[in-house]
């Protein structure tokens, strides 16, 4: 890839960044919300596993198996979600995950 300035910046030029968290959503939730999550970053969708264009690199999102944790007569649904992002710089991995958790947020009171 090419920056402005002419000079080449390779993908391989940042380390990779993996993560995974419980995320309190069921799979149609997660994929209903998708698109505003991902903003104006293109993506496409195979099976349960997102890849999408970050700031010349990649991220690759996988929701795993849909549970349920139950709390006395509560049951709240949730999912693995698990980030790996390669060529994408800690700054614009965290302003690309700050944007995505805020599209995942619920209100409470």
């Amino acid at each position: 890839m090419c920056l402005q300035s002419g000079r080449l910046l390779l993908v391989d030029s940042f380390p990779d960044i993996n993560y995974s968290k419980d995320m309190g959503v069921t799979h149609a939730d997660f994929f209903r919300l998708l698109p505003s999550a991902m903003g104006d970053h293109p993506y496409r969708i195979e099976g349960n596993t997102v890849h999408g264009d970050v700031a010349g690199g990649t991220v690759v999102i996988a929701i795993g198996e849909q549970q349920v944790r139950r709390i006395a007569l509560l049951e709240i649904p949730f999912a693995n979600v698990t980030f790996n992002f390669r060529g994408v710089s800690p700054e614009q991995q965290e302003a690309f995950s700050s944007h995505f958790d805020l599209r995942y947020q619920r209100g409470g009171g």
